[in-house]
């Protein structure tokens, strides 16, 4: 399959994920998420771009950073050589590091820059490896609750706070989930819809203080139905089997709102 093109931004920010090859845990150590985060402020120190967050998972790396076409390239090329160098040495083993190359998204809004800063902090607690944001040491998160960091600039820590009034603000929006998928990763993609639905099923089970699905009655199914349809990150006929409903009467709710 041939690569997709790359899609430049506008505004010069992008959101920017590498992962490890056939997911393998590649910073599965502190020492290896350190290692890392050491070897961005190196590279950032040569290559001139502004690193906005970061988080570092197992086995993958999230950044929102902002640079031109050419200082992304070359600073992520850079970071894969290095540090597939220093893991292949230090685990004794050779051969790709990172699956593919790096994928990235522009980012071409207010609001959809805030929504990205959010899903990369909240990658933690997506995985279930902690239970609130501040409470994980490898993401940005807490460089903008101190007002502290060694790789984000003191002006980009203030250009994001001063949008909030104060840092509980901060945290209760990073609390939000506005049910999007902000990067086209396949290998995650069908594991967040997943999380969407069945998010947006227990919203609506909460909102009427349902216990379950069963106790659904028509009208209620039909509710659910249309909040599905207008999600729109799962086919009719799932729609249809998630809500216990035909799939003629699924298409037809979906006629009435495309009206």
């Amino acid at each position: 399959m041939s690569r997709q093109p790359r899609v430049y931004s506008n505004t010069g920010i992008y959101h920017v994920m590498i992962r490890g090859i056939n997911k393998e845990k590649i910073f599965s150590k502190g020492v290896y998420k350190f290692k890392v985060l050491e070897m961005i402020k190196e590279i950032n120190n040569e290559v001139e771009l502004c690193l906005i967050a970061y988080c570092v998972m197992d086995n993958h790396l999230h950044l929102l950073l902002k640079a031109d076409e050419n200082e992304l390239t070359t600073f992520m090329k850079r970071l894969n050589i290095t540090y597939a160098m220093y893991y292949n040495h230090f685990e004794e083993r050779c051969g790709h590091v990172f699956q593919d190359r790096y994928k990235s998204e522009a980012v071409e809004d207010e609001k959809y820059f805030f929504g990205v800063l959010r899903y990369i902090h909240n990658n933690p607690i997506k995985a279930g490896i902690s239970d609130k944001i501040y409470n994980y040491k490898w993401s940005s998160a807490n460089d903008y609750i101190k007002h502290e960091s060694k790789i984000i600039s003191d002006k980009h820590l203030l250009n994001v706070m001063n949008s909030f009034g104060n840092i509980d603000e901060f945290i209760k929006f990073n609390n939000i989930d506005d049910n999007i998928v902000y990067i086209d990763i396949k290998e995650e993609e069908a594991e967040r819809t997943q999380y969407i639905i069945n998010n947006a099923i227990e919203q609506f089970i909460n909102k009427y203080q349902f216990i379950d699905q069963k106790q659904l009655k028509q009208e209620h199914k039909e509710e659910l139905a249309n909040i599905l349809i207008e999600l729109g990150v799962c086919s009719l006929r799932k729609i249809a089997g998630l809500c216990n409903m035909s799939n003629s009467a699924i298409c037809e709710l979906n006629k009435e709102l495309k009206k």
